[in-house]
């Protein structure tokens, strides 16, 4: 029995466009899901970017390099320092979006987050001079130090 790695991948070309600025070259990982499906999610490393596919104005045009290039005559053809041969072409785009995780309407955690942020309110402090902010800074550490290091007595 001799199942080859080709029997279970597939290639597929796809021209991914992305709103945010990505330089694919930087990440390690690049994992497609749902390529088959409406919205597609594209997670690069840890950052996910989910899709959807439109129809552009023309044809995108894929290329590779050509390592063997052809020169009909050497005397007058000039081969430029890199060559390229059509590869495939494709009139789908796939038009990429960061995606942000949001915790579901209420949720627990969200409703906690919330309660959290309202009960704790900070106000403004202001200074006339560094002696004034120093000295109540040292005055409001005394009381938390104390305060903190209160002994528990049992009886």
């Amino acid at each position: 029995m001799n199942t080859s790695a080709s029997d279970s991948e597939e290639e597929v070309l796809v021209y991914a466009e992305f709103k945010d600025t990505v330089n694919i070259e930087k990440y390690k990982n690049i994992h497609v899901l749902g390529i088959d499906r409406k919205n597609p999610v594209i997670q690069l490393d840890d950052t996910f970017f989910t899709g959807s596919f439109e129809n552009p104005l023309g044809t995108y045009l894929f290329f590779e390099e050509d390592q063997t290039p052809h020169c009909d005559d050497p005397l007058f053809d000039k081969l430029p320092e890199k060559n390229l041969k059509y590869l495939y072409k494709t009139t789908k785009l796939l038009s990429m979006e960061h995606a942000y995780v949001t915790s579901k309407e209420g949720s627990d955690i969200e409703n906690k987050l919330q309660q959290s942020s309202e009960s704790e309110t900070i106000e403004p402090v202001t200074f006339e001079n560094l002696e004034q902010a120093l000295e109540t800074f040292k005055k409001d550490k005394q009381e938390y130090d104390d305060s903190v290091l209160k002994p528990v007595i049992n009886s």
